[in-house]
Order: C-alpha cells, then structure tokens, then sequence
C-alpha cells in the first residue's frame, strides 16, 4: 500500500497514511530501525513487522518513564515486566538493551541506593545491606561498596536516635531503653555499639 505521508507528532511517534485514508500510528525508532522513511509503500509482512517493534516500543518505552521516578535494579525492572504478563522472550531483549545502553546498572544501583539511604534515612547498614538483596543484588556486587559505611558515622547516628528517644520520654528506665534497643536492631544497626552507646546513657548494663 502506497504511503502518501508521514507526521512527526508528540513523545518521538509518527503517523503514517496510507492512500486508502489509513493511518499507522509508530514509533521514531520504529521508522529508523525498519528504514520506513525512504519507503513508497508498505506491504503486508512491513505492516506486521511494524507492529512487533511497536509493541516492542511501547514496552521499552515504559520502562524507561518506570526508571525515570527512580533508578532501578535489574531484578525490579523484570519483576516490573513480568507483572505486565511479557513473554521472556521481550523481557530478556529489553534487559540486554538496556543494560547495554547502560540505562540499568546494577552497580551504579547499589552505589546510589546505600548513599541515599544513609542520607535521607536512618537505616543502619544491615537494613541497608538486607534491601540491597531484596532487590536482587548479589554480595559480591554490594561489598565493592562497603567502604561508604563508616563506623563513626554508625555510632553518631545512633546516638541521635537515642538522643531523641530519651527526650521523648520522662521515664529512662528499662523499658525505655529495651525499646530503644529493639528500634535500633530493627534499623538496621551493629549490635555491640549500640549496647556500648545505651550504656553510656544508661547506669545498667542489661546487655552483655
């Protein structure tokens, strides 16, 4: 079918129209990587090749606004797609290209995940380290990242925490502190220097 024109519209997508007066509506990849634009006309198997890459484009292209909120890790990305019923087959292509493009980066992931936690947050390493894994990444990839915990600043956090517990409450008795306690293993922190820091608050050792 002879094509009579193209338009270029919004988000990067064309219309195309044909001479019966219908359109297709794709993508500027799609037009680039099928070389539509130096064609005069589309024939049956161009028009179902066109559509595969549109549904291909649409999916990538979803993942790309998904990633735009936030990074993501590989394994969030798939779990994204798989939740959108993809065949494994599209999965598997859109990981390759966007780990190729490096638009997933699992460790650029793990670099900017621990920093923003440790300073937006008032997780510990171990919470940090736990979410780490629960998006997908391995330890080998999270201990080249190690080095940005820094024990002062561990125990400094800490002490603000119980800083602020204590203050909230007028009664600094066990229960207090065995709260306090309970809040900091719950977030994430070392056990032994929280014990060693609620005892510089506390005249009994409850914890050895």
């Amino acid at each position: 079918m002879k094509i009579i024109k193209y338009k270029k519209e919004k988000s990067g997508k064309y219309k195309i129209y044909l001479e019966d007066g219908s359109t297709i509506d794709t993508y500027e990849d799609v037009i680039i990587n099928n070389n539509i634009l130096y064609k005069n006309d589309i024939d049956s198997k161009l028009l179902n090749k066109i559509e595969i890459s549109n549904n291909y484009q649409k999916i990538y292209n979803s993942c790309i606004k998904y990633i735009s909120i936030r990074v993501r890790s590989t394994k969030e990305i798939k779990e994204y797609l798989y939740r959108k019923n993809i065949d494994k087959e599209i999965i598997d292509k859109i990981i390759k290209e966007l780990t190729n493009k490096n638009i997933i980066n699992d460790n650029l992931y793990t670099e900017l995940f621990i920093k923003d936690k440790l300073l937006l947050t008032n997780w510990g390493p171990y919470k940090i380290i736990n979410k780490l894994k629960e998006t997908g990444i391995d330890n080998d990839t999270i201990d080249k990242y190690m080095y940005l915990f820094n024990k002062e600043d561990e125990i400094n956090k800490i002490k603000k925490i119980i800083d602020k517990s204590i203050k909230s409450n007028h009664k600094q008795n066990i229960n207090i502190r065995n709260k306090i306690y309970i809040n900091l293993i719950n977030l994430g922190y070392n056990n032994d220097l929280i014990v060693t820091e609620l005892n510089n608050y506390f005249k009994e050792e409850y914890y050895d």
